[in-house]
């Protein structure tokens, strides 16, 4: 079988390779897919340690993707995700607050206090029960609509739910989703859309198999296999969380069923014609 031209971008040893590595990269694909107003582009970048050490020990620290900051001292914080966990929200917002609130020195006035973005690319679903696959959240006041308090903006993008039509006024954005969604490492070469951009281009040359070290090549199947068996573990642990809620909805439309059938009980039925409308047997509705 013939070896793959591409790895998978999205792998944590490609990813940050890319975007922790280019500044060019990162602050293409920031200004591409975060909601920044059109005066508030990001013209240069300065990579920040990807560790967020608290203050106090007993606090939890925590390690992401990329951190950086730009020339006007807003951080940006880029995370992969692969796999998707209930608490990742919690954590996306944990980790943003934290950065936020280490902007400040002792005494510092707060109205010095930047923006914190916080840009989360998850391989996973985030919500089955909607289409939409861009979200972003800020703290917007309730009733007023566009009444806001800068700070925190955090913006979740599904790529499985990604289709490149559904962006079309956001063409590097789209090239940029159309990179970590095409190129998977089973395609055999790039779509020409792709090569004819030169930020693209340089990042697809980073992602050829070819190019990576034998060192790199076997992090990368490390993560790789990290990655099967720890899917196939979220996967078993998500459907055992469903039997009890199964089992909840199931034991409700029983009771339903009995209290239809006490019902008419009431009104004289048979036992006949009770089980005709409800289903039960003989034997439960004669235990009513």
């Amino acid at each position: 079988m013939n070896e793959r031209k591409y790895v998978d971008p999205k792998a944590d040893l490609t990813f940050k390779k890319i975007f922790g590595e280019h500044p060019d990269l990162i602050t293409s694909l920031l200004n591409a897919l975060l909601p920044l107003p059109e005066d508030g582009k990001i013209v240069s970048i300065e990579y920040l340690t990807p560790e967020l050490v608290p203050d106090d020990p007993l606090h939890k620290d925590s390690i992401v993707d990329v951190r950086c900051k730009d020339q006007n001292g807003r951080q940006f914080i880029v995370e992969m995700q692969m796999i998707w966990s209930p608490d990742y929200n919690q954590r996306a917002l944990f980790n943003a607050a934290k950065a936020y609130s280490r902007e400040l020195p002792t005494g510092g006035d707060y109205r010095n206090l930047k923006t914190v973005y916080s840009l989360n690319l998850l391989n996973e679903n985030l919500d089955l029960d909607v289409t939409q696959w861009y979200h972003h959240y800020q703290l917007e006041h309730r009733e007023i609509k566009g009444e806001t308090i800068d700070g925190l903006q955090l913006v979740f993008v599904e790529l499985k739910k990604f289709k490149p039509q559904s962006w079309p006024e956001r063409k590097m954005a789209v090239l940029w989703l159309r990179f970590l969604t095409e190129i998977d490492g089973t395609i055999p070469d790039a779509p020409p859309e792709l090569m004819a951009n030169p930020e693209v281009r340089k990042a697809l040359k980073m992602v050829e198999a070819s190019a990576l070290t034998p060192e790199e090549r076997a992090k990368y199947d490390g993560f790789q296999d990290w990655l099967c068996r720890e899917t196939r573990r979220a996967n078993a642990e998500r459907e055992a969380e469903k039997i009890p809620a199964l089992k909840a909805k199931l034991d409700a439309a029983v009771e339903k069923l009995r209290q239809t059938a006490r019902n008419l009980k009431a009104m004289n039925l048979t036992n006949e014609q009770i089980a005709a409308t409800t289903g039960l047997t003989d034997d439960e509705i004669a235990a009513l």
